[in-house]
């Protein structure tokens, strides 16, 4: 599926909802997106402020999660699109396009029970269900072969469930199993949360364009599940005190400066140095959870008994049978 398609394939779903094709501004934003540019990127090569570009994606990512039933934002809008491009059944009798739970129609779409519904009795594709809208795992690898980590997946549950930390890392050098291990801990105790959110933290994850993700996925959800009344979107802060979540930062080595000093922050990143202390600090009932080669200075500074924070090391193991090696580093 080529940039042109997936830019249709968005048309087509606005135009289902609104009645309009997408205009130029809104087809700047998807198309940067498409090629993962950052909205500042997409403002400079557009020639227009970063802070109006923030305004339509924040838009359209609204939009598009009402219409399709699920959360999308612009980590997960492309991988979101070609899901249900490749799902979709496509009709050209009727000209109409069934994808997921949306039918985009010639004449507009309708609601059930209108005149121009299907009938009751028609069968309906047997089409894949949209994630869940408290689950955002878009940036979580699949789980292949992994060595058993059995002791440090009860310490790690222990900290999350029963002691409630809110800051975790887990640290070790590339390959070892890091990001296996966090896989398969997400996979035994994710009915745990209200929301679980993975996110791969790379050279362009500046803090206020990850707190934005966060903030619109928590407000978009709540819409989803009660869309008769319009909440108001909180502060992050207050989304971890209102519901119980877990969220995965990997990758987070990439915030580091290299040569220097473990846990040294990038000038451009020192944000996150503030972000996560506040993390640590205020009362919440959620917990973040950091993978990387090194871990934040400031966890190692404070971790104690005494504070919610914790930091497990990932070492290897003596007795490994051959050939079992895991399919997913970190």
């Amino acid at each position: 599926m080529n940039l042109k398609e997936m830019l249709k394939f968005a048309d087509d779903i606005v135009f289902a909802k609104t009645g309009q094709h997408l205009d130029d501004l809104q087809a700047a934003v998807l198309r940067g997106t498409l090629q993962r540019e950052t909205y500042k990127e997409i403002a400079k090569d557009f020639d227009c402020s970063e802070s109006r570009i923030r305004e339509i994606g924040s838009e359209l990512w609204q939009l598009l999660s009402e219409e399709l039933g699920e959360n999308i934002n612009k980590k997960n809008f492309r991988a979101a699109i070609e899901r249900l491009q490749n799902a979709s059944v496509v009709n050209f009798g009727q000209d109409v396009v069934v994808s997921g739970t949306f039918n985009i129609c010639g004449e507009g779409r309708h609601p059930p029970n209108t005149p121009n519904s299907p009938p009751q009795n028609q069968e309906t594709p047997n089409t894949k269900q949209p994630q869940t809208p408290h689950q955002d795992l878009s940036e979580m690898p699949d789980l292949g072969a992994f060595y058993d980590r059995t002791p440090e997946l009860e310490t790690l549950t222990t900290w999350i469930l029963q002691e409630q930390c809110r800051l975790i890392a887990i640290t070790g050098i590339s390959g070892i199993g890091k990001t296996s291990l966090a896989v398969q801990l997400v996979q035994q105790i994710k009915n745990q949360f209200d929301y679980i959110i993975w996110r791969t933290i790379d050279a362009s994850h500046t803090l206020d364009e990850f707190q934005q993700e966060l903030i619109q996925l928590f407000s978009q959800s709540e819409k989803l599940d009660s869309p008769t009344t319009k909440p108001k979107p909180l502060s992050l802060i207050k989304y971890l005190q209102k519901h119980r979540c877990l969220i995965i930062l990997d990758d987070v080595h990439n915030l580091f400066s290299s040569g220097e000093l473990a846990g040294k922050y990038k000038p451009e990143y020192e944000e996150y140095r503030h972000f996560f202390k506040q993390i640590e600090k205020l009362s919440h009932q959620s917990c973040f959870l950091l993978i990387g080669w090194e871990q934040p200075r400031e966890i190692s500074q404070i971790e104690s008994q005494n504070n919610p924070i914790h930091t497990l090391q990932i070492n290897g193991l003596e007795s490994q049978p051959q050939g079992k090696y895991s399919e997913i580093t970190g």
